[in-house]
């Protein structure tokens, strides 16, 4: 019964994830320096060839220009909140979908060094042992579901709307 209820699962993530529309991946052996694949101004990162624009702290810190890095303890929201969170912004900040979220992981091949440089909150010791992010992306077939990317482990898994965990700010860059 165990292995059915997990294959089950397996196959409803899998599923869900390969509708979505696939980025493509970088060649880990041969990428190409870190500033080519993102540039970084201050508080905000753009990712190349994604056209997208990140907050580089968690929702709930702040950026201190002068030691470049995070401050304060991030906010963990519900999915649905953070959602409203978002809805109410007239900068176009949103939660970003799973597919954009793992694109993070693509573009640095995953490796915590890059991803530190990027993104400084992931070194706070708030995010020693895990760093769960929501994403907008709902499981099509589990409703009230839904989809969160670990920047520790690099986990992949889903959860319920009403369980809090950590959000990045993402909107699309002009």
């Amino acid at each position: 019964m165990k292995k059915t209820g997990l294959s089950l699962i397996a196959a409803t993530l899998f599923g869900s994830l390969t509708a979505l529309p696939a980025h493509a991946q970088l060649d880990c052996a041969n990428k190409p320096p870190l500033q080519e694949r993102f540039t970084v101004n201050g508080a905000l990162v753009k990712q190349t060839g994604y056209a997208l624009e990140w907050k580089r702290c968690a929702e709930g810190m702040a950026w201190e220009s002068e030691t470049q890095t995070c401050t304060g303890e991030p906010l963990e929201l519900t999915q649905d909140v953070a959602a409203s969170h978002f809805a109410e912004n007239t900068e176009g900040w949103r939660l970003p979908t799973i597919r954009e979220l793992y694109g993070l992981l693509d573009s640095t091949c995953a490796e915590k060094e890059e991803l530190h440089v990027i993104f400084p909150d992931l070194a706070a010791p708030a995010f020693i042992d895990y760093a769960d992010f929501w994403s907008a992306t709902g499981d099509r077939k589990l409703e009230g579901m839904y989809y969160y990317l670990d920047f520790v482990t690099y986990a992949l898994d889903f959860h319920s709307q009403g369980y809090s965990l950590t959000v990045r700010a993402v909107r699309d860059s002009k």
